[in-house]
């Protein structure tokens, strides 16, 4: 089953995430930022190129002057964290070395340009691999551990339309980041919403899945014993 999910998802992976890009295109329309247009990238070989949003981030991007404020104020707020929130700190200082490192990139190096398309083509490689591993860890966690193999199938099924829906609001949002403030903040988004959101929300979808069937566990032995 495992197998014929994986299939399906390189058989239809062009229709997919086109799919995931005009959704993200339709949640920035309702934001109100608008796309100046497509540009095709090529996401994988054994896929057709993909319509990725073109959108235009802010005319002063790489102008460290400018951007000093927003970086000052983001270091502020993770410093804060880190000192308040001890179980976040390992988490906190990976990302104070990333934007450190994004703002020393843009200060020694005023000319580097990354588009909302070379982003997308980043964002979209790795989440399709995401949706290509998914069906083998469903058949892990929810058939093999839930009894009921309809459910179990049921819960991949529903983890994998999701993982696409998820992805594309997550893209709209690092899109809109970038139409306000550049490249600045896309290496922190992308760290923070991107592989690593996948495996949070894969841990809920086992948790939720695995107390329903506990839940359902319990109520039958408790009819039993009665």
């Amino acid at each position: 089953m495992a197998i014929l999910m994986c299939l399906t998802v390189c058989f239809l992976g062009s229709s997919l995430l086109d799919a995931h890009v005009q959704l993200s295109g339709f949640i920035l329309g309702l934001s109100g930022i608008p796309c100046q247009g497509s540009q095709s990238i090529e996401i994988f070989f054994f896929l057709r190129p993909v319509k990725a949003l073109i959108l235009e981030g802010p005319q002063d991007q790489n102008n460290f002057r400018h951007l000093a404020l927003p970086i000052l104020f983001s270091l502020i707020l993770l410093v804060l964290i880190h000192r308040w929130i001890p179980l976040t700190r390992t988490f906190v200082t990976c990302l104070i070395i990333m934007l450190c490192a994004t703002a020393a990139k843009i200060f020694f190096n005023p000319s580097f340009h990354l588009t909302s398309a070379e982003y997308e083509q980043i964002w979209l490689r790795g989440e399709f691999l995401v949706w290509i591993l998914l069906p083998w860890i469903s058949a892990l966690i929810f058939i093999l551990t839930i009894p009921s193999l309809f459910r179990g199938l049921a819960w991949g099924l529903l983890l994998q339309i999701y993982a696409v829906f998820w992805s594309a609001i997550r893209l709209a949002f690092c899109l809109g980041v970038f139409r306000y403030s550049g490249i600045l903040f896309l290496p922190l988004l992308w760290f923070c919403l991107g592989i690593l959101f996948d495996l949070v929300y894969l841990l809920a979808f086992y948790s939720f899945a695995l107390r329903l069937t506990m839940k359902q566990v319990m109520g039958e032995r408790e009819s039993w014993q009665s």
